[in-house]
């Protein structure tokens, strides 16, 4: 079996997210401070190193395409990932490694998360995502009998439902002068 590595650059608070072992994390900053980067950096090493089946959802479809799936496919890209990308169906596969596929789905009606048994979950700006999704996400984690992973970047918010959650999460902070 033939192993291909990766090599990824992040600063320190970046690093301490992407390494963490909590099942649940979010990484919380300022305009600029890396969070989507650092979510699809971990989004696309989860599809090519667990493979399955992960979900990336967003506030919007707009805010999916624009920021996050830009992110997704530039940092595929720059690392050399083979993707293939399905407008229609809102899907990408990663064709490298553990060949995993990734649902690309808005918040907006949180229902419509349901269905699925994930391996992993990504919320980018989870804050700006209706409080029920996460439940909703939560429920889906549960893939080979397992209750895989969530994790979250977002810019805060003030006191909403992942403030509220703050105590089940592990949280790191980033301002936007800490990315280099």
């Amino acid at each position: 079996m033939k192993t291909t590595k990766i090599e990824i650059e992040l600063y320190p608070r970046q690093a301490e997210f992407y390494d963490t072992d909590s099942r649940l994390a979010a990484f919380v900053g300022g305009i600029g401070s890396g969070k989507t980067y650092v979510g699809a950096v971990r989004a696309l090493l989860s599809a090519v190193q667990r493979g399955g089946l992960g979900m990336v959802v967003a506030p919007t479809y707009p805010m999916l395409r624009d920021a996050t799936l830009r992110t997704l496919s530039d940092i595929a890209e720059a690392l050399r990932i083979p993707i293939k990308i399905n407008e229609a169906k809102m899907t990408m596969q990663v064709q490298a490694g553990a060949r995993g596929t990734i649902l690309l789905r808005s918040s907006s009606v949180p229902d419509r998360l349901r269905g699925p048994n994930l391996h992993w979950a990504w919320m980018d700006e989870g804050a700006m995502c209706p409080p029920t999704a996460y439940p909703i996400l939560l429920g889906r984690l549960r893939a080979d009998g397992a209750a895989g992973p969530l994790w979250i970047t977002t810019t805060p918010r003030g006191r909403n439902w992942l403030w509220q959650q703050r105590d089940a999460i592990s949280i790191y902070r980033a301002r936007t002068q800490d990315n280099p």
